[in-house]
């Protein structure tokens, strides 16, 4: 029994010494998911595409040139008869093309399209900034949680090694007393059942640990079995802005509401676009033509052609089955949808945000009564500690005593875990939780 327990000890203060050698902090973390997170890295080359996309010439701002050119030999067999009578004929007679031109096109006007496409890609190029930003943000607040829980999970271990020690002693006193005479064996037994079972709860508590530390490596795309330890130091909440600064934050900084008013003025381009097709379109044209005929059998032995060509054209759909009224009424009710969007997720935020700001300050009251609970029952213990050392209470109330402790230090460390996370969740919602977590 002793050797099994002076190993388990020395396992806890080995994991003990190794987190303190390789703690990291928040920051780090943090550094280590903007430069490494996959989907992070994905929304930035999204980002990326959309910026590239939004050009002038992707809006049809921007005339086109091209440069085209043919060549071709043909052989026919070939019998011309004139008017006159004479007859001309040929066996494979040979016939060469060669024709070359250099054209630009420019379209003036088709219903003021190009500068909402124009609008359209600007709007794109935004979101995509936003999406990035967003996930950015997220991947940032799952951080600082999955940190903060992982310091509470230490902490835990920490209250569950000391109420292992306490075991410990208890058994031994137990053990000691029973060898002279002065405890039962029921005494004993009981002792030991509590220590193995604040044994298996030391043990379970352990590999959470371990499975936090996958799902952090996780998150940092790191390899899911790299050894990362962090600092398990007292939680520091931080202050929340009042209920009406707070709103206004979330007004004009939430990321999401971003996202929604941008959508909702991408599906205002659709619309322009689409009633831009009941306007005509007007193409101006420049160029220079180069052509070139040789034929074996014929009137000309040769035919070539060259010179600059200009003009203009203009195309006006009068017809096509109702389609562009049809597009227009589709894109309105796009529009409106997207509208209704905003205002929905509007209403669900504003809703969030009252909620969690109401729990949060339920959870200040609550912590405050924690810390006296706690305050309480550490003196309580430390007189049942020197009660059971002089045999004035047995093991049972002592145990009693003992949970107790624990479970009032649980409570605390819970409910600031829970004011941790809210905290976390109005910082997301109001736009300032890089601000509020990053250097």
């Amino acid at each position: 029994m002793k050797k099994f327990l002076n190993k388990n000890s020395l396992v806890v203060v080995l994991i003990g010494f190794s987190s303190l050698a390789n703690a990291q902090t928040l920051q780090e973390l943090i550094n280590v998911a903007l430069a490494n997170n996959y989907q992070i890295r994905i929304l930035k080359n999204e980002a990326q595409v959309a910026a590239n996309n939004n050009t002038m010439g992707n809006a049809g701002q921007l005339p086109t040139v091209s440069l085209d050119g043919a060549y071709s030999t043909s052989f026919n067999n070939t019998r011309q008869e004139f008017a006159d009578g004479s007859v001309r004929e040929g066996d494979n007679a040979k016939n060469t093309n060669v024709n070359l031109s250099v054209l630009a096109n420019w379209t003036i006007f088709n219903g003021f399209s190009v500068y909402a496409k124009k609008n359209q890609l600007g709007y794109l190029e935004q979101l995509g900034e936003f999406n990035s930003k967003f996930y950015i943000e997220q991947t940032v607040s799952d951080i600082v949680m999955a940190y903060h829980q992982l310091s509470y999970e230490s902490q835990l271990l920490k209250h569950y090694q000391q109420t292992l020690d306490i075991s410990r002693f208890r058994l031994n006193l137990e053990q000691k007393r029973k060898e002279i005479g002065s405890s039962t064996a029921m005494a004993f037994g009981q002792a030991l059942v509590d220590y193995q079972t604040d044994s298996i709860m030391l043990l379970n508590q352990q590999n959470t640990i371990k499975n936090l530390e996958i799902e952090l490596n996780r998150i940092l795309s790191n390899d899911l079995e790299k050894e990362l330890s962090i600092s398990d130091e007292d939680f520091t909440l931080l202050p929340i802005p009042a209920k009406e600064e707070l709103s206004k934050m979330v007004e004009s900084s939430n990321n999401q509401l971003e996202q929604q008013r941008l959508q909702e003025l991408i599906a205002e381009t659709e619309l322009r676009i689409s009633k831009a097709n009941r306007y005509p379109k007007i193409d101006l044209f420049a160029g220079y033509q180069y052509s070139k005929t040789f034929s074996e059998v014929g009137f000309f032995s040769s035919n070539q052609n060259y010179g600059p060509t200009v003009g203009i054209s203009v195309s006006f759909n009068l017809f096509n089955g109702g389609a562009v009224t049809r597009e227009i009424k589709n894109t309105k009710i796009f529009a409106e949808n997207s509208q209704l969007i905003k205002q929905d997720v509007t209403q669900n935020i504003n809703a969030d945000v009252l909620k969690l700001y109401n729990e949060h300050v339920s959870l200040g009251e609550r912590i405050t009564l924690a810390k006296s609970n706690v305050a309480t029952m550490q003196k309580v213990y430390e007189t049942a500690s020197e009660q059971l050392k002089k045999g004035a209470i047995n093991g049972y109330d002592f145990r009693l005593t003992q949970l107790t402790l624990l479970n009032s230090e649980l409570t605390l460390m819970q409910l600031q875990l829970a004011s941790k996370a809210i905290e976390i969740s109005l910082n997301r919602l109001s736009g300032t939780v890089l601000n509020a977590y990053m250097d």
